[in-house]
């Protein structure tokens, strides 16, 4: 079901903002006060939430950190720009943005004339559904390209159906309200998302066919992410997988596109990023935690870290002690 809300002032615009899409939001009118206003009818269905939002005069909207949700912005009308991971990017009718969790997002500039679809999904349905893709070996959070083009082939036709969905929500009588018809939809729609945005697992993730993994590299997988804190070498790996080095390697390459050594170092990044995010920066420090999953260069680590995640690993434990 949607819910239309109508806002004339900044104050109920922020809140409306806040309740249905952007928290932490903070906005300021930047042209023609004296016609701002905010008209926006949002739906949910299951872990997806759909409307169209669309405001009276030039804004500027700060929307802190999407935490807990990946969001794709597609304007029907008009334009809006917006800064996410320390770049700049405008959004049109034919090209949307796509917003990861746990970074911060300012929309700079959005436009009086724009009317803007706006997709957001639970993050845990995109990555299970990447996972479920590649066979569980896929990061924590995906990497998404800042911007998807929506003016011909796969993209367009993603759009089209975000649009169809916001459609069917807003009908009270509409056959997606029904579980059995409803989440297939949400789940073509995530899948379709991670075939036509640009991401690094793309690649493997239109493949068409998934290769099935092999007993030696489910073997060492399940080695590396059970041991990854331990001094683990790819001879120790392949003699607890009944495997040679060579053996192993070939088949890593041939079924994960790495070698052992580049997906454990993979796991461990991924692991000391949870730790700096959970850890209490009055006691923890980088350094500690680094060497705690095995990077012995803190300077490489920090560069691995901040290409990752897009902040140095000092500014993802400080989180907590100095909130955005």
């Amino acid at each position: 079901m949607t819910s239309w809300m109508h806002a004339e002032t900044v104050t109920e615009a922020e809140t409306l903002c806040g309740l249905a899409l952007y928290p932490q939001q903070e906005l300021r009118v930047l042209r023609n006060p004296e016609s701002f206003s905010l008209t926006q009818r949002i739906g949910n269905l299951g872990p997806l939430t759909v409307g169209e939002v669309a405001f009276g005069a030039d804004v500027r909207l700060e929307c802190g950190e999407l935490h807990d949700s990946y969001h794709v912005n597609i304007p029907m009308t008009g334009h809006i720009e917006s800064e996410h991971r320390g770049v700049r990017v405008t959004a049109d009718p034919e090209y949307a943005t796509v917003y990861q969790p746990e970074m911060y997002t300012v929309l700079p500039y959005w436009s009086a004339q724009t009317r803007l679809l706006c997709v957001k999904f639970d993050r845990s349905v995109v990555d299970d559904a990447l996972r479920d893709a590649l066979g569980n070996t896929a990061n924590a959070q995906i990497d998404f390209g800042h911007i998807m083009q929506i003016h011909s082939g796969g993209g367009r036709a993603w759009a089209q159906m975000a649009m169809m969905l916001y459609d069917q929500v807003s009908r009270p009588d509409s056959i997606l309200h029904e579980r059995l018809v409803g989440l297939p939809f949400i789940d073509s729609l995530v899948r379709g998302l991670l075939v036509v945005a640009d991401h690094p697992h793309r690649g493997a993730v239109v493949k068409p066919v998934k290769p099935v993994r092999s007993r030696l590299v489910k073997t060492a997988v399940e080695i590396i992410e059970a041991d990854a804190h331990l001094p683990l070498t790819v001879s120790a790996i392949a003699a607890r997988s009944y495997g040679s080095v060579r053996a192993l390697q070939e088949a890593f390459r041939r079924e994960l596109e790495t070698t052992p050594m580049a997906y454990m170092r993979d796991v461990r990044l991924r692991r000391a990023h949870r730790a700096l995010v959970e850890a209490d920066p009055s006691v923890a420090t980088v350094a500690s935690i680094a060497h705690d999953w095995g990077f012995t260069n803190l300077g490489r680590f920090a560069e691995t870290h901040a290409a990752r995640y897009g902040e140095p690993p000092v500014a993802t434990l400080r989180r907590t002690l100095f909130p955005r």
